[in-house]
């Protein structure tokens, strides 16, 4: 049986297709070409016949008539190298329009090792991808592509790819369709898609990420014939347009699919599709072992220390309420009944979402310290599910304010400023129109974005958009980039004037010799404890959360921490290991714990927001992980 990096090891071979140099192979794993060696003598003695070749100087391939069995989902792997087909046209796509004017085709082989026949193929879909822009080519020259075309064709096919990346929501559907093995999500999807259409129902398009999960999770549930019981809330809800779109929608399910499906899950999908409407037919009340609990009262309780912990105020989002205690609702029947929920998200939303990952957790905590009994996991993954969904709402409800410049027909100047109000509503707010500019009166309202028909010189610190009166494509594509710098921007000041203090010499430690988490959490917290930052109950608390879930991300990288266990002054204690740990299914080799004081709430989502952006990048990841000093430690977090 191969251990976690044996099996990275025979995934990352059976993808190429390829020879791949152990040198090559030895970086993307993190760890020496010896350990390389050795793990392919150790697959190929115990696995018959034996899957890898080997060869002096062209390195390792998977043989020909290699008999594998399934891998584990790329999702779970730790790797982010592009490794499909998509994936890797968007990263040649992203390094063209931003970061080369050429690509090399033999150094993106290095890279992402690939065969020149998959880049080959690859070629080929952007050039399709490229059809519906007509001024733009891609342009080959021996080993090197380049994007040929006027600035303006690129521009509208980056609003293109932009825009394609937001209506993807919190979750890629078809990443995660992948999951489930026993049907196709998106085919699930399409039909629940078909009977809105006829019933001409509309559904926020935040919250349907979650209605299919919720809906895919049912049909996985019904396939190992487990069905829920919902008896005392169906009073009244069969005469509801949501409970007929949720009857027709699952007969055709049944009939596509050829399950059987329970009463009680089509009562419970129509109150998901009813979002806060759902109240009306649910009981506020669950009994749980002769105990009478509040799901209202839980849930309110959840979401109030969620805001004094995370800082986000969900406290008054009703469909996130409404979710949330019928979850709870099948939570305490699942307990009940000494059923388990899948956990195919975890990896996945732990990877891509550590935050929302986190406050799934604390909530977690949160009903076991109220039920009184050890819950799964796997419920951590789809309460952060709704938590995912709130936060795509909260986060188009934050506008950017805009001052517009318009020196025109008042007539054509309302068009210009209705189109585009309605345009990007969700992101940006027209908040005054002038004629003419003049600096002071601008400056005094303080904008995030200036937008003009005219070329503007001036010495404000301002976004300047130029934009056509008409509003053509080229405006929205500039506007929508403007909005994206901002983002950027906002989160990179905040990161800098923030996390970097918090990293001490003091808490820095180097060449530390520890052989499990449990150790290096008791290293660190216990220098935290002498310095006064923290209470000695303070590493209980974290060794009780890394049992909940470990809080490695990827190959290389841990993160104890402690909620609710606050510390009196803010800090990062570092570990840079001398050899790699085993921290639940990865090898890591830093670890960083952080403490937070309660008024420092805020730094908590800077850090989970850099988190998800650091795993995504493996070479940076790698390098922040490389041995080194405080001081080029810190210069390298800053970057």
């Amino acid at each position: 049986m191969q251990n976690q990096r044996q099996e990275q090891l025979l995934a990352i071979l059976s993808e190429l297709g390829d020879w791949i140099t152990s040198r090559r192979l030895a970086v993307l794993l993190q760890v020496s070409d010896r350990t390389i060696r050795s793990d392919v003598e150790s697959i190929n003695r115990h696995m018959t016949p034996p899957p890898i070749e080997s060869n002096v100087r062209r390195g390792y391939r998977i043989c020909e008539n290699a008999s594998l069995s399934p891998l584990p989902p790329k999702e779970s792997r730790g790797m982010d190298i592009p490794q499909t087909p998509g994936a890797r046209c968007a990263y040649m796509i992203q390094k063209l329009l931003f970061e080369v004017k050429e690509l090399n085709l033999t150094l993106l082989q290095s890279q992402i090792y690939v065969s020149g026949a998959s880049i080959d193929n690859d070629l080929k879909r952007i050039r399709k991808m490229l059809e519906p822009y007509p001024g733009l080519r891609l342009v080959r020259n021996k080993e090197c592509i380049s994007l040929k075309g006027d600035e303006a064709g690129k521009r509208r096919f980056y609003r293109d790819l932009l825009m394609a990346e937001v209506q993807e929501n919190f979750l890629n559907l078809n990443m995660l369709a992948n999951l489930y093995k026993s049907f196709n999500l998106i085919e699930v999807k399409d039909i629940f898609v078909d009977v809105l259409k006829e019933y001409d129902y509309s559904i926020h398009e935040s919250m349907f990420p979650m209605l299919i999960l919720h809906a895919g999770t049912s049909i996985e549930r019904m396939n190992c014939a487990n069905y829920i019981s919902m008896e005392e809330e169906m009073q009244g809800l069969e005469d509801t347009i949501e409970y007929q779109i949720s009857k027709d929608f699952f007969d055709r399910i049944s009939k596509r699919l050829h399950i059987k499906i329970h009463e009680g899950e089509v009562g419970m999908f129509a109150l998901v599709v009813m979002g806060r409407k759902a109240s009306n037919y649910t009981d506020d009340y669950v009994n749980f072992c002769g105990r009478w609990l509040s799901t209202r009262k839980m849930v309110g309780e959840a979401l109030e220390q969620i805001y004094t912990l995370f800082g986000l105020d969900f406290r008054q989002d009703g469909d996130l309420i409404a979710g949330l205690k019928m979850h709870i609702h099948g939570l305490v029947e699942r307990v009940r009944n000494q059923v388990r929920m899948e956990d195919v998200f975890v990896e996945e939303i732990k990877r891509k979402y550590p935050l929302v990952f986190e406050m799934g957790i604390y909530v977690v905590e949160f009903l076991e310290d109220r039920l009184k009994t050890p819950i799964s996991d796997a419920e951590s993954c789809y309460i952060a599910l709704h938590l995912g969904a709130a936060s795509e709402r909260m986060k188009t409800e934050r506008k950017y304010h805009a001052v517009m410049i318009l020196p025109h027909n008042q007539s054509f100047s309302d068009m210009c400023v209705k189109k585009i109000s309605d345009m990007f509503r969700e992101r940006m707010e027209v908040v005054k129109v002038f004629g003419y500019f003049e600096e002071e009166v601008v400056s005094s309202l303080d904008p995030d974005l200036l937008l003009s028909t005219f070329p503007l010189e001036h010495g404000l610190n301002v976004e300047t958009v130029s934009i056509n009166l008409f509003v053509d494509s080229e405006t929205e594509s500039r506007i929508l980039q403007a909005i994206n710098r901002l983002d950027k921007k906002g989160f990179r000041l905040e990161f800098s004037s923030h996390i970097g203090s918090l990293i001490r010499r003091e808490h820095y430690h180097t060449e530390v010799n520890c052989t499990n988490p449990e150790e290096i959490i008791r290293m660190l917290c216990s220098g935290l404890v002498q310095e006064g930052v923290v209470d000695p109950e303070f590493t209980d608390v974290v060794l009780k959360r890394e049992q909940m879930n470990p809080t490695s991300f990827v190959n290389i990288f841990a993160i104890p921490h402690a909620f609710g266990a606050f510390a009196g002054n803010s800090t990062i204690a570092v570990a840079q290991l001398k050899n790699p740990v085993k921290w639940g299914v990865f090898e890591v080799r830093l670890v960083m714990l952080f403490a937070i004081n309660i008024g420092d709430a805020r730094m908590i989502k800077i850090f989970f927001d850099w988190i998800s952006n650091i795993v995504n990048q493996p070479e940076e990841l790698a390098k922040l992980a490389a041995p080194c000093g405080y001081e080029e430690f810190i210069d390298r977090i800053m970057e």
